[in-house]
């Protein structure tokens, strides 16, 4: 072998580590770069403040921040490290239902009724309907495990692209989930929604009829006097159920995650969405 052919033998091989170092491959040791941030608990409580005060306040935003009003020099990166650490999410904020006066007052004689009436609630069905968004509902903000003060929750939007189902739980049953129609009357409601998810026929072979409880919200075509006739000769339905409450519903935590999962995906179509 000429020199010139170990030169070019040797560029090869170099070219080569290269690449295997940039995919990964390379068992050269790396060293960590950057500095590690420096942790006091003063700043981790100043922090953990400045990002409770403004929760859209971006790392670059709240390092400056500490720059300019605490005297302490921190970049964008060891920010969001101490807001890993302190547990901080940047996500979207909780929802809950805004109350009034006499909304309170009805949970309460909710709560209270139940409660003398000794209420199996094992043997209740909660159902609902929901909508499902053909698009991504997104808007973060940072907020820590476990936190439930008002700073936290967003108000949801009434109107955009969405498509409405229909369904129930029991501890022992799940419905099949039903697309309601454009308009949800009593009479589409009866024959259209509750009729066809199977509740009656399953829940009666269950726990015997008359032995289980229809859970349902406010809505007119629940409470409408056809559908309250309707419902008296199949099942119980659960009574004083206080307005202006999801919340109550464990339904809504599986809608949430369905949401979630169906806002990952972002459908921009009905067919997707299926």
């Amino acid at each position: 072998m000429n020199q010139i052919e170990q030169e070019i033998n040797e560029r090869i091989l170099k070219l080569k580590i290269v690449k295997l170092r940039k995919r990964g491959l390379s068992r050269k040791p790396t060293k960590p770069t950057g500095r590690k941030p420096i942790k006091t608990q003063e700043i981790l409580d100043i922090i953990e403040i400045e990002t409770k005060n403004d929760r859209k306040l971006s790392c670059d935003r709240l390092s400056n921040l500490l720059k300019e009003s605490h005297d302490i020099g921190m970049s964008g990166t060891s920010v969001w490290r101490i807001r890993k650490a302190l547990k901080f999410k940047y996500k979207a904020p909780k929802v809950k239902p805004k109350l009034t006066e006499q909304s309170k007052m009805k949970r309460l004689e909710f709560a209270q009724y139940h409660l003398e009436k000794q209420t199996n609630w094992k043997t209740v069905v909660f159902t609902d309907e929901t909508w499902f968004y053909l698009e991504s509902l997104n808007g973060f903000i940072w907020r820590q495990w476990g936190e439930n003060d008002d700073s936290v929750y967003r108000e949801k939007e009434k109107y955009g692209k969405k498509i409405m189902f229909f369904g129930g739980i029991n501890s022992n049953w799940m419905s099949t989930l039903i697309k309601c129609p454009k308009i949800v009357n009593s009479e589409s409601y009866q024959n259209n929604i509750i009729s066809r998810c199977k509740v009656f026929s399953d829940m009666d072979k269950e726990y015997g009829q008359w032995n289980w409880i229809l859970m349902q919200d406010g809505a007119p075509a629940h409470t409408s006097n056809s559908t309250k006739e309707y419902l008296s000769n199949k099942c119980l339905v659960l009574k004083n159920w206080p307005p202006n409450s999801p919340d109550l519903n464990p339904i809504e935590n599986l809608w949430g995650i369905m949401g979630r999962r169906i806002s990952k995906e972002s459908p921009y179509t009905e067919r997707k969405l299926k």
